[in-house]
């Protein structure tokens, strides 16, 4: 198995863009191997100025290079045809637009990945999980300059081996095909905040309404709702049991059939806050209880009381 991983430079971030440089690093038996491969990759179209201000690639560095549908094929190179490839990169859903047309594999996405395991980064960036994580390259020159397809591809190399001391490799792959999971807000009314300090309607309009943040804040938006719901149906059902423990407790403590009686009729009020049906399982249990007590109390005789003002 390798875990190849890679980083693509491109024209620009929208669906259109064209790959302009392409490099992985492989990750074999547990090594990272500085040794990878890279190439760059000719556009049909110019390089906008705005992307070379990024990667620092201009049209003249790809003007001899081959085409993109030749350059992917470095990325599927092995010595053995029976490895896996198991491909790996920063926000994998980016190269993903261009190779999932092109290769069949199994990914890891180390963005998702290290929200899952270091939620309360300040950052989540490549560059700022690197000297958060204090990845520290064989050689430095090897991780320079960043925004570059092979220092980034090495760069990440790193942080897949530092996820891997934390998590197995099917973890991560699992973590990697659901979106991330977001812990506050970057954004609006609660930016700074966690998810936990929205209202309900935010929730609510984050989750099922229309609006441009994306799917990711919609999946977080409907797992936070789904938390506090299973948070709310959690905690009543502790306060059913304890009502319930504590009625069990009481029940032998009446001293009539009456007292017993109007005890059981006076219970309508905290059956429905409780949300105890007749015939669940929780009435049932109560029922059995009262009759239990009723056929001792008739069984064995109630307790005579003198009346008010009698001599003693």
């Amino acid at each position: 198995m390798i875990i190849r991983i890679c980083d693509l430079e491109t024209t620009s971030l929208e669906p259109t863009a064209e790959v302009v440089e392409l490099a992985y690093h492989d990750i074999r038996d547990g090594h990272l191997y500085t040794t990878g491969r890279r190439s760059f990759v000719k556009p049909a179209a110019p390089i906008p100025p705005s992307s070379s201000a990024i990667h620092h690639i201009v049209d003249e560095d790809v003007a001899e290079a081959p085409a993109w549908n030749s350059v992917w094929r470095l990325l599927v190179e092995r010595d053995d045809d029976a490895e896996e490839l198991i491909f790996a990169a920063h926000s994998a859903h980016f190269e993903r637009t261009f190779l999932d047309p092109l290769i069949q594999a199994r990914w890891i996405c180390t963005w998702k990945c290290s929200f899952r395991q270091w939620p309360d980064m300040e950052s989540h960036s490549l560059q700022a999980l690197r000297y958060a994580l204090k990845l520290t390259p064989a050689d430095a020159a090897l991780a320079m300059p960043p925004h570059r397809a092979q220092p980034d591809a090495y760069v990440c190399g790193l942080l897949v081996l530092e996820l891997l001391k934390h998590q197995t490799l099917e973890t991560l792959i699992a973590w990697s095909a659901e979106p991330p999971v977001f812990t506050k807000f970057d954004f609006g009314q609660f930016k700074g905040k966690p998810l936990s300090a929205a209202d309900a309607g935010y929730l609510d309009w984050l989750g099922n309404k229309d609006h441009n943040l994306g799917e990711d804040w919609r999946w977080n938006a409907r797992r936070e709702i789904e938390r506090r719901a299973n948070a709310k149906a959690e905690e009543a059902a502790r306060a059913r049991r304890q009502y319930l423990e504590q009625s069990i407790a009481a029940i032998p403590g009446a001293v009539s059939v009456r007292d017993l009686e109007n005890w059981w009729h006076g219970q309508s009020d905290h059956w429905a806050a409780h949300g105890i049906l007749v015939g669940s399982e929780e009435y049932e249990t109560l029922r059995s209880a009262c009759a239990d007590r009723k056929q001792h109390l008739l069984s064995t005789g109630e307790p005579q009381f003198e009346p008010p003002g009698a001599a003693t």
